[in-house]
């Protein structure tokens, strides 16, 4: 496609949504494949008006915190365009989180308004002093009823349907407070603009044939579920929604909703093939950081383009393959740049580097972050004037195209899901007997990465007596489930730099240990290796 030159056509959230209300009024914007749940455009419009008049009775304003740890289910998104409509911030929660993750950002994003799920409420409430944290008045509870407790449906249906008595919000309001996980012990929170998912929305509509049926299974509290539900809000298409993705039930799924737009990742470019997906008309297919020796294969077999993507939190749709460059195919290009976005490739020096060679990608243009959240060091570290630095490392070859070739964060990338390594570290370190930790990712063909711990114990302890199950164990009850190690490794010191920081380069070599076991958490035993794992 043409480099898009449009502006986005709406100034709010909330003007998308009444937008698409009037335009799409009868057709169906959520269909659910667990429950069979099932809302049109305006339906879903006129909920939001309740939901934001329900809000603004608890006290509700404009600049107002409000998290939300809720599932894959309409409450989420009526809430968040509620939220728009009043001007407020929402805090997006991964429902996995433990107690001590929800506390963290809970104190962190200064929120004293909880939306939660039933199923989430043991994890609020295994927080100390968690009604002084949020009062009972301002938590509103999704799903089953609890007795003298606000009930989300119950609020929202009683609520009238008419615009709330607020200033209306504009773009450059600050909409969502939206946690990530990079080089820091905890997440930070992007303080993003109503700006910044009209853009994204608007862009990613115009980086492939429009699709009808959008598959939404990855979680909303994150951008990769939140920008497909704009897209439907722009295009009139459903959203074919999942509590959770199922690698297994996936190709059937595409099969019975009639899905023309769905995410492919490594797993799913080796299922086996299935008969029924030669009916389907697939528009185009997204993916960031699929093998290039399995892409021209997963054209193949769903007989539709398939287009890198690369994007974070802080700038939104950075980087995009155009659908017409199927001569690319293959070629493990994340692309070009996305429209708004402006693109360096940049050395130690702060100088942009030859092509060819690797740097760190900057980035700046309309719509990305506005700084982290109550962190002025981590926003002035972030930036180099207008230019945010992504901690990714690139190269650029002689035709403009952008290829990743690591990282700088010590970051993990597991199943989409970014993991802090010092946050896992600082929890470890935490337990009886260990002297020091070190966490790093490892190659996984499953998961992309899995997330490897490196223990040396105080002298005098043993994986006797610290065993790799009280580590996971303890792990287990402080970190959500996705960051638990799935292998740990005890070792007698770590290697270091001449700094004295440990080289986590050199742990994967063994650091000249011999006779090397390690825990594997999912297969429950040790595993005796020679080479790096």
């Amino acid at each position: 496609m043409n480099r898009l030159e449009q502006d986005v056509p709406f100034a709010s959230l909330p003007l998308l949504v009444d937008a698409a209300a009037r335009k799409f009024r009868d057709d169906p914007l959520w269909l659910a494949t667990d429950d069979g749940a099932r809302i049109s455009f305006g339906e879903f419009g006129r909920a939001t008006l309740q939901c934001a008049n329900a809000l603004r009775v608890l006290g509700v304003e404009p600049g107002t915190h409000v998290a939300v740890m809720l599932p894959n289910v309409p409450a989420y998104v009526i809430t968040w365009i509620a939220l728009a409509r009043l001007g407020a911030v929402m805090v997006p929660v991964n429902t996995q989180y433990k107690s001590r993750e929800l506390d963290y950002v809970l104190r962190d994003s200064d929120t004293r308004h909880l939306v939660i799920d039933d199923a989430c409420l043991p994890v609020f409430e295994g927080i100390e002093n968690a009604d002084t944290l949020v009062p009972a008045s301002n938590l509103v509870i999704h799903g089953a009823e609890h007795a003298g407790r606000l009930n989300w449906r119950r609020i929202v249906e009683d609520a009238p349907d008419r615009a709330p008595a607020v200033p209306p919000p504009n773009a450059d309001m600050l909409m969502s407070i939206q946690y990530t996980s990079g080089t820091t012990g905890f997440p930070k929170g992007c303080m993003l603009t109503q700006d910044y998912w009209l853009v994204l929305g608007w862009v990613r509509t115009h980086q492939g044939p429009p699709p009808r049926r959008i598959m939404i299974d990855r979680p909303l509290s994150y951008m990769g579920g939140m920008w497909r539900f704009l897209m439907c809000l722009y295009l009139g298409a459903a959203a074919i929604v999942s509590r959770r993705f199922s690698l297994t039930q996936l190709q059937q799924r595409l099969i019975d909703y009639e899905v023309d737009f769905f995410a492919a990742t490594d797993p799913v470019a080796k299922l086996p093939g299935h008969p029924g997906l030669a009916k389907l008309k697939i528009a185009w297919i997204s993916c960031a950081g699929l093998s290039k020796d399995l892409h021209r294969a997963v054209e193949a077999k769903f007989n539709a383009p398939v287009r890198e993507l690369y994007g974070m939190t802080e700038t939104g749709s950075t980087l995009y393959m155009p659908i017409e460059d199927a001569v690319m195919s293959g070629s493990g290009s994340c692309g070009l740049p996305a429209p708004y976005r402006k693109c360096r490739i940049v050395g130690p020096d702060g100088k942009d580097v030859a092509r060819g060679k690797v740097g760190e990608l900057w980035v700046s243009g309309r719509a990305i972050l506005k700084g982290y959240y109550n962190k002025a060091d981590a926003t002035r570290s972030g930036f180099s004037g207008e230019w945010f630095r992504t901690g990714d490392l690139f190269r650029q070859d002689d035709n403009g195209y952008f290829y990743i070739e690591g990282r700088i964060k010590d970051s993990i990338r597991r199943s989409g899901e970014n993991i802090s390594a010092r946050e896992i570290e600082a929890v470890a370190a935490g337990i009886a007997g260990v002297l020091e930790t070190a966490v790093v990712g490892v190659p996984d063909e499953k998961r992309g990465e899995e997330v490897k711990l490196y223990v040396v114990l105080q002298p005098g302890c043993s994986s006797d007596l610290v065993t790799p199950g009280q580590v996971i164990s303890y792990c287990e009850g402080k970190l959500a489930a996705f960051k638990v190690p799935r292998y740990i490794e005890y070792i007698d010191e770590f290697p270091r730099t001449t700094s004295g920081k440990i080289a986590k380069h050199q742990l994967a070599g063994g650091a000249g240990q011999r006779n090397r076991k390690i825990f594997d958490r999912i297969a429950k035993a040790w595993l005796e290796i020679s080479a790096a794992r």
